[in-house]
């Protein structure tokens, strides 16, 4: 059965298609999602909280991560499934402790005087992640930790189709980057960051309308956001409707 907006609102992530490097494992009553150095796990309705802890932490020392984040959202059962994660040790994340999905399905405003482009050859990716690492103020440890896993990365995303970058230039120059990623029935957007001098101009509502043009393109006119606290007003604005919150738990192994 085909996923509802409210249902990709809550668990995009549990609906990717096929993205390298993210390895979906169906728990009872949840969705844990692998990275190479992290992982999320997406509650369903889960009748043993307690057990499921115990996998999720045991799954996630056996890859080597040293924390696994519970996206809890609206529906999610039990009803006091925070609760019992907190009893049980996990902390609330703090950066921030809450998303909220949003869905839109008809045609964001466009904003004409930005210009954005897809991200095709690596040269341009590198230069697009290292905007995002900018506007997320990662110091250079990090950025250089990160830059040669991203070369590959792009790479395998490129090959697999279903991951796509963007940026937006201001009169020629890079101001913004975003990513979309597919689902079957519509498009995540996942990431987006504008510098702080380039706000206010219209160029996240350019890279949201680049972004339903893909979607649109690919005849799946939907996307679906889990949104921090700076980007809902803002999608508010571009006609998105909110469906709840997302309570985000760490766990630190």
């Amino acid at each position: 059965m085909e996923p509802t907006p409210e249902e990709l609102a809550e668990h995009a992530e549990a609906h990717f298609r096929p993205v390298p490097r993210f390895e979906k494992l169906d728990g009872d009553g949840f969705v844990y999602i692998a990275r190479p150095r992290t992982a999320n796990l997406h509650p369903y309705r889960i009748d043993d909280v307690a057990a499921a802890v115990k996998w999720s932490r045991a799954e996630s020392r056996r890859r080597g991560h040293k924390e696994v984040e519970w996206w809890v959202g609206w529906r999610a059962e039990p009803r006091d499934l925070g609760e019992q994660l907190l009893a049980l040790g996990i902390a609330r994340a703090d950066d921030p402790p809450t998303l909220t999905g949003m869905t839109a399905i008809s045609e964001p405003p466009a904003a004409p005087a930005v210009e954005v482009r897809r991200v095709e050859t690596a040269q341009d990716h590198a230069a697009a992640v290292e905007l995002d690492w900018e506007v997320w103020q990662l110091d250079e440890q990090e950025r250089a930790r990160r830059r040669e896993d991203e070369i590959v990365r792009f790479g395998e995303t490129e090959a697999a189709g279903t991951v796509h970058h963007f940026s937006a230039f201001l009169e020629g120059r890079r101001v913004g980057f975003a990513r979309a990623i597919d689902m079957p029935a519509g498009v995540a957007l996942w990431g987006g960051a504008v510098l702080p001098e380039a706000r206010r101009q219209g160029v996240y509502r350019a890279l949201v309308h680049a972004r339903w043009e893909h979607a649109f393109a690919r005849g799946t006119p939907l996307l679906a956001v889990q949104a921090g606290p700076m980007s809902e007003p803002v999608l508010d604005g571009l006609g998105f409707r909110r469906h709840g919150e997302i309570e985000l738990y760490c766990d630190r192994l």
